[in-house]
């Protein structure tokens, strides 16, 4: 119970931190959306569910989903996960897009539960091409081209 209470109030002032600093952007409307929007859209959020969080702790009921303890190798999926996406970030400039993310979903699929290779090798394959095709060609995002030089 102190546990959660004490995630709230931080959870709270971080929303409280995330709202003040952007109070400096322009926030828009809904129709047109500026730079405070979102941010100022997820510290409420934030807020509202750290005031439930809190709601719950006070009155001695647990957080929803229960205390469930995570084993060693779930401590290790966690930790390879975390590694493969700060990898990620590191070679996407290097390697490109397509190429970093078909090599993310690989070593995300292999990580998180063992595929068959076929299945991962295809897997990976659709969700680079197609998150290639959503940002790139149907949205006009710039993606680093890297060495395939798409």
């Amino acid at each position: 119970m102190r546990s959660n209470i004490a995630v709230a109030a931080v959870l709270l002032a971080l929303a409280g931190y995330i709202f003040l600093a952007a109070g400096t952007l322009p926030f828009g409307t809904m129709r047109v959306p500026q730079t405070a929007f979102f941010p100022r859209t997820l510290a409420v959020l934030l807020g509202i569910m750290s005031l439930i969080l809190l709601a719950r702790a006070l009155a001695g009921r647990e957080a929803l989903g229960g205390g469930e303890k995570i084993e060693t190798q779930g401590w290790i999926r966690i930790a390879v996960t975390l590694m493969t996406l700060a990898g990620f970030a590191l070679v996407l400039e290097r390697l490109g897009f397509l190429l970093t993310t078909f090599l993310l979903m690989i070593s995300l699929l292999r990580a998180i539960e063992a595929q068959s290779w076929r299945k991962v090798v295809v897997v990976a394959l659709a969700t680079a091409l197609i998150s290639y095709a959503i940002f790139s060609l149907l949205l006009g995002v710039p993606l680093p081209a890297g060495l395939l030089g798409i």
